[in-house]
């Protein structure tokens, strides 16, 4: 009986996360809660080039604090230039050099 109502409770389970899932992907993101990172501190990898450095900038729209990581200090600076341009609150940091580039 124990091995059945455990069963049962893990299929529940499993149906009320697919249900969960399946509302999240049909709804728009504008309906669903998000949440507020603005005055946040956000630590943000790989901030000299590519995704990172998109993702600075989107976070730095939402008004986040962006602590910038990389150790392409080059990029690294260029993307911290231009979010002090925006007037995006800002830190930026050089990654270690492990050898492995």
């Amino acid at each position: 009986m124990e091995e059945y109502l455990e069963s049962l409770f893990v299929t529940l389970k499993a149906i009320l996360l697919l249900i969960l899932s399946t509302i999240r992907n049909i709804f728009p993101t504008g309906w669903l809660p998000r949440k507020d990172v603005k005055g946040q501190t956000v630590l943000i990898t790989g901030s000299g080039s590519g995704l990172g450095r998109l993702m600075s900038f989107e976070f730095g729209k939402l008004g986040a604090r962006i602590v910038l990581w990389d150790i392409n200090e080059d990029g690294n600076l260029e993307t911290l230039r231009e979010l002090e341009s925006r007037g995006v609150e800002k830190m930026g940091v050089r990654g270690p050099e492990n050898g492995k580039n």
